[in-house]
């Protein structure tokens, strides 16, 4: 049997969710309170599932999950708020939250929410889904843009570096400083992620 608990201030709304996951029969025991300072001080155990609220009196849900945590590491955290912010979302995930809800998730999709959780998964709305997977698709995207893509002087750099020219020569044939060459040489490798000239030779033949 599963015990679970949520964290609210607002009294109407944790009402009605503790008497829907009262009904549930896969829930053994549900517990309630208004803060997370309530929550520290009357928990001994801990539940096997917690949702939390965001804007709380006192100590807030981002927060809380940290300071929850680190007294109950094995407890599962479902995030339950109206934000739907980026800052928010990955401060949650950051503090130790399994999951990230938005409060008009209706209550069928909260209790299969619930127990996804305690199957290894991290149930997201799919608001919240979409806004985690854009930020890290852009990210990738980001980091694919800065290790492949060469400016015009660090092409050419690498073209003679090719061709065998030492840094001097390199630095006496574009008319740059030597310190010019060993920078555009370091970010060079940083982008193409490699180490050697050998390496800048195999990684121009594969283009």
């Amino acid at each position: 049997m599963i015990n679970v608990a949520l964290i609210e201030d607002d009294e109407f709304v944790r009402n009605q969710l503790t008497s829907f996951l009262l009904m549930q029969e896969e829930f053994d025991q549900v517990r309630s309170f208004g803060s997370v300072e309530d929550f520290l001080l009357r928990e001994s155990v801990g539940p096997d599932v917690l949702l939390l609220d965001i804007e709380l009196p006192g100590i807030n849900g981002l927060k809380g999950a940290f300071h929850i945590k680190q007294k109950f590491s094995s407890l599962e955290i479902l995030m339950l708020t109206v934000f739907e912010d980026k800052e928010r979302i990955f401060k949650a995930l950051q503090a130790g939250a399994s999951g990230y809800l938005i409060k008009n998730i209706p209550l069928k999709k909260l209790k299969a929410a619930i127990l996804e959780v305690l199957e290894g998964g991290a149930p997201m709305s799919p608001v919240i889904a979409k806004k985690v997977i854009n930020y890290f698709s852009n990210q990738k995207v980001t980091q694919l843009e800065q290790s492949v893509e060469l400016t015009a002087r660090e092409r050419e750099v690498s073209q003679l570096l090719i061709d065998g020219q030492t840094y001097r020569q390199v630095a006496h044939d574009l008319n740059i400083a030597p310190d010019t060459v060993r920078q555009h040489i370091k970010n060079i490798y940083k982008k193409l992620q490699i180490n050697s000239r050998v390496e800048l030779v195999r990684e121009f033949k594969l283009r």
